[in-house]
C-alpha cells in the first residue's frame, strides 16, 4: 500500500483522469491495472505526475472487442476530461474547451470525488521502471496523428489489393531478414539500399505524412500508424568489402552508432525510451507494430559486442528496462503463439554473451546475473536451455540425413 506521506503528496500534487458516460461493464484501465466498470464509474484520482497509457474496450471480457488507448503525459495538478464515444466505442478528449475547464474546476471542487478511483499505488514502482527512459518528446514523435493507438493484428489492412500484396511481400523479407542470415548474406547491395530509402520515407517530422509511394500500413479501423524509428535490417550495403559485411554480420555495433546518430540526435537512452514505448504500446495497447518494433530492436541492441565495450551506460540501462519487461510479462510469454520462436530467448542468450565477458564492468555482470535468476525463475527454464530453443535450434540427424531429434520443437 502507498505510504500516507505520499498520499499527501497526491492529495497536492496528484492528477485525474475524469470518464465521462462510461457505460456499465466497459474495461477501463490505466498502467498496469484495468478494470470493468461500475455504474457510478467516472475516472481515476491521485495519478502521479508523469507518462501513463489510457485504454479501453467495449467489454470487459475482452474477447473479440477492440482495444484504444493512448499515452498521456501529465503534469502535477493536471485534470484529463475524457468522454465515452458510443459510436467508435472509445475515450476520447472533449473538443469544446470551455466545456473541459467546467469540469476540470468541478473535479477542483470535489463534485465527483466519490465517483472517482484511486491511482493502484502498489504498481506505481513497476510502472515507473517499464517507462524509465520514455520522454514526452518521444511519445510525441512515435504516437499517430490522432493520438490514439488501436489494436492491430498480425495482419494490415492495405488500402488496395497492389499495396496489400507490397506490404505482404516487405513482410516476409523482413521477416527471412530476421530470422535467416544465409538469406541476408544473398541480399544483393543495392536492394537494401532501396529498402532503407523506402523506410526513410515513411518518417515524418510532425507535420509531413508518409510518401505516397509507400504503402500505408494501417491499423484494422484506420487509425494510421505508429512513427517508429527506422531500425537497420540490412547487413549488406553498396560498396561494402567482404571483411565488412563479415563484420557487420557479427557485430551490429555501427549501425546502432548511426541510428543513435540518426534518430536521436547522439542520446543513447532514447533507444531505450522507444524500447520501452513499442512495449507498452504492444503489450498493453495490443499493437502489432509496436510488437515489431521491440523485437527489431532488441534483436539489434543484442547483437552489439563492441558496443557494450564503448557504451557501457547504455547496456547497464538495457539489462535494468529488459529486466523489467521479462518480470512483469506473462508467464507463458515463451510458449505464447506470438512468441513461441523464441526471439526473446535468443535476445537473452546474446545479451548475456556480450555483457558478461571476464573485463565487462562489475554493474553489467551483476545484471547479467538478476537476469539469469529471472529467467529461471519465472519460466523455469535455464538460459542454456533457451540457447536450444527456437529456430535457430541444434538438430541430431543419423547419417542418412533424417531428424531424429528436433530441438526447436520443443515446448
Amino acid at each position: 500500500m502507498a505510504g500516507s506521506a505520499t498520499i499527501e503528496r497526491l492529495q497536492e500534487f496528484g492528477c485525474t483522469v475524469l470518464c465521462l458516460d462510461c457505460p456499465e461493464g466497459i474495461l477501463f484501465g490505466i498502467d498496469y491495472s484495468a478494470w470493468a466498470v461500475g455504474p457510478k464509474f467516472m475516472g481515476v484520482k491521485l495519478v502521479p505526475p508523469g507518462l501513463h497509457f489510457i485504454y479501453c474496450s467495449a467489454s470487459a471480457e475482452d474477447v473479440g472487442a477492440m482495444r484504444s488507448g493512448f499515452f498521456l503525459f501529465m503534469h502535477p495538478k493536471d485534470i484529463a476530461v475524457l468522454r465515452w464515444d458510443p459510436e467508435m466505442e472509445e475515450l476520447v478528449r472533449l473538443e469544446n474547451q470551455d466545456e473541459e475547464m467546467r469540469y476540470a474546476d468541478g473535479v477542483r471542487g470535489y463534485d465527483f470525488d466519490a465517483n472517482l478511483g484511486p491511482y493502484p499505488h502498489e504498481l506505481d514502482a513497476q510502472w515507473q521502471e517499464l517507462t524509465r527512459h520514455a520522454t514526452a518528446e518521444l511519445v510525441d514523435r512515435i504516437e499517430p496523428l490522432s493520438k490514439t493507438i488501436r489494436s492491430k493484428r498480425a495482419e494490415y489492412d492495405a488500402q488496395d489489393p497492389q499495396n496489400a500484396q507490397q506490404v505482404s511481400q516487405q513482410g516476409e523479407q523482413s521477416n527471412n531478414r530476421d530470422n535467416d542470415e544465409a538469406d541476408e548474406q544473398e541480399l544483393d547491395a543495392d536492394v537494401c539500399q532501396d529498402q532503407h530509402k523506402d523506410l526513410t520515407s515513411m518518417e515524418v517530422d510532425g507535420s509531413s505524412q508518409q510518401s505516397s509511394k509507400t504503402p500505408r500500413l494501417e491499423s484494422n479501423l484506420g487509425s494510421g500508424s505508429l512513427f517508429f524509428s527506422t531500425v537497420p535490417r540490412c547487413r549488406k550495403t553498396r560498396g561494402s568489402s567482404p571483411e565488412e559485411t563479415t563484420r557487420i554480420h557479427m557485430d551490429r555495433s555501427s549501425q546502432l552508432d548511426e541510428m543513435i546518430k540518426r534518430e536521436y540526435k547522439g542520446n543513447e537512452n532514447g533507444i531505450l525510451g522507444e524500447l520501452q514505448l513499442a512495449y507498452i504500446a504492444f503489450l498493453l495497447g495490443q499493437n502489432y507494430d509496436g510488437f515489431e518494433q521491440w523485437k527489431a530492436l532488441l534483436l539489434l541492441l543484442c547483437s552489439c559486442e563492441v558496443a557494450v565495450k564503448a557504451r557501457p551506460e547504455l547496456f547497464a540501462e538495457l539489462l535494468r528496462s529488459f529486466f523489467a519487461q521479462l518480470s512483469q510479462a506473462p508467464q507463458d510469454l515463451f510458449g505464447d503463439d506470438l512468441t513461441k520462436e523464441n526471439f526473446l530467448g535468443t535476445c537473452a542468450v546474446s545479451l548475456l554473451e556480450v555483457c558478461d565477458s571476464t573485463d565487462a564492468l562489475p554493474r553489467l555482470r551483476k545484471r547479467c546475473g538478476k537476469l539469469r535468476e529471472l529467467v529461471a525463475e519465472k519460466f523455469g527454464i535455464s538460459t542454456e536451455d533457451l540457447a536450444l530453443m527456437g529456430e535457430d535450434a541444434p538438430q541430431v540427424v543419423d547419417i542418412s540425413g533424417r531428424d531424429l531429434v528436433d530441438f526447436g520443437s520443443l515446448d
